[in-house]
């Protein structure tokens, strides 16, 4: 399982994305929170085309993501990490 953590444009929601790679395409899920907790949703997502390259994915408000690179797996936008202080 590969994954990405990014901001969505649209909604201001903080959104994890996991996906899986095979020669059929991408599959995978997302999960959408906002700084306040008072969001907490996700869901499923299929994206078709090759085993590698970018795809793109929908947060749940509907906007367009940045295309996700598969080369981006594992890696986690430094602005997202959690200040316990």
């Amino acid at each position: 399982m590969n994954y990405f953590w990014t901001d969505c444009p649209g909604c201001g929601g903080h959104v994890a994305v996991n996906w899986s790679a095979s020669p059929s395409g991408v599959t995978g899920s997302l999960r959408r929170w906002n700084p306040e907790r008072t969001i907490n949703d996700g869901r499923r997502f299929d994206a078709s085309g090759p085993e590698e390259g970018p795809f793109a994915v929908s947060c749940v408000c509907g906007r367009e993501l940045s295309a996700v690179s598969q080369a981006q797996g594992g890696r986690r936008d430094p602005g997202l990490r959690v200040n316990l202080s």
